[in-house]
């Protein structure tokens, strides 16, 4: 199966040849773009990655003298509105802000139950953010620390249960990761959303969660959880002093969140490459950067290649992690 790198690779080879996959529907670079850009967002309003897209389109909009218009298309995941970009026609104007669950997660999740071939569907442009993960135990739980946590998870094995957004979401599968590598049992009550799934754990209904720094911190530093660990190879900037679980004493368990734009399979690589020029550009904007800090993530960039190697390695670990939890979709 050729990986989304290897897509990548095919491109840049078209680039260095002067001929494009979909030369025959995609205009000449020369006059892109030529009319607004739709950049579909899998996911529904007013969450990090839709935040995030919106900061990033306005300013590319205003670079390349086209409006970038954001496109919400939610649904399964984040496969419906994947869907409708792997369709979509190679000519740059319609592109997908894709995130770990629709870019690495989905495809083991889902496999050949897919509406399109994950590995082949998209060509990969610039990754635009990424940021730690972290656990949260609730202010109930007679533990301060991650060890502490799994004494007593260890003495009180059918006592502990943890939340959710959901079955075969990134933080079903970070949980049961590290619930792997700590050696405890745990029961998993999924919730529709990240937000129930962390009111979960400041009522008490269950004991931890995994989520986003950015979306915990409010409530880490309101009293009302306990941030024992982050769930990546080193300590985030914005929770220097948590430990991560390496640091702990446990197997380190990486589940950063990291999201990005991809276009369609086979999209001219001058369109690409030009893309990518504008949103690392707009990636070292103050202002940008302070909006994505905001979120809990870093402004990245960096080559299309570089992201696709990214996710290649990203997708072969989650797909690991799904076999070894028995996770399917909803």
């Amino acid at each position: 199966m050729t990986s989304f790198f290897n897509t990548a690779c095919a491109g840049l080879l078209c680039l260095y040849f002067g001929m494009s996959p979909a030369a025959a529907q995609a205009p000449s670079p020369d006059r892109y773009p030529s009319r607004p850009i739709r950049l579909i967002v899998p996911f529904g309003p007013g969450g990090p990655t839709d935040i995030a897209a919106r900061a990033v389109a306005q300013r590319l909009g205003e670079a390349l003298g086209q409006p970038v218009v954001v496109d919400n298309r939610p649904g399964a995941g984040g496969s419906v509105g994947s869907a409708e970009v792997a369709r979509a026609a190679a000519d740059g104007y319609t592109l997908l802000y894709g995130s770990s669950s629709t870019l690495t997660v989905n495809p083991g999740l889902y496999g050949s139950r897919l509406p399109y071939d994950a590995a082949r569907a998209f060509t990969p442009v610039v990754l635009v953010a990424r940021g730690a993960q972290v656990m949260i135990i609730s202010a109930n739980v007679p533990a301060n620390n991650l060890k502490e946590f799994v004494e007593y998870a260890r003495k009180n094995p059918t006592a502990i249960s943890y939340s959710s957004p959901g079955i075969g979401s990134i933080g079903h599968l970070a949980c049961e990761l590290l619930i792997d590598t700590l050696g405890i049992k745990a029961v998993h009550v999924p919730y529709k959303g990240g937000a129930p799934a962390i009111g979960a754990v400041v009522s008490g209904e269950t004991q931890f969660t995994i989520d986003a720094i950015g979306t915990t911190a409010p409530f880490s530093k309101a009293g009302k959880v306990k941030t024992v660990a982050v769930t990546s190879e080193k300590r985030s900037t914005f929770a220097p002093d948590v430990p991560t679980v390496d640091e702990a004493g446990f197997k380190p368990v990486p589940a950063d969140f990291l999201s990005g734009i991809v276009a369609p399979a086979g999209t001219n690589p001058a369109i690409v490459t030009r893309i990518n020029a504008e949103v690392v550009k707009i990636l070292r904007m103050p202002d940008v950067v302070t909006q994505l800090r905001n979120l809990g993530v870093d402004a990245q960039g960096g080559t299309p290649a570089e992201f696709g190697r990214l996710v290649d390695e990203e997708t072969k670990k989650w797909t690991r992690v799904v076999k070894l939890t028995g996770a399917t979709a909803e």
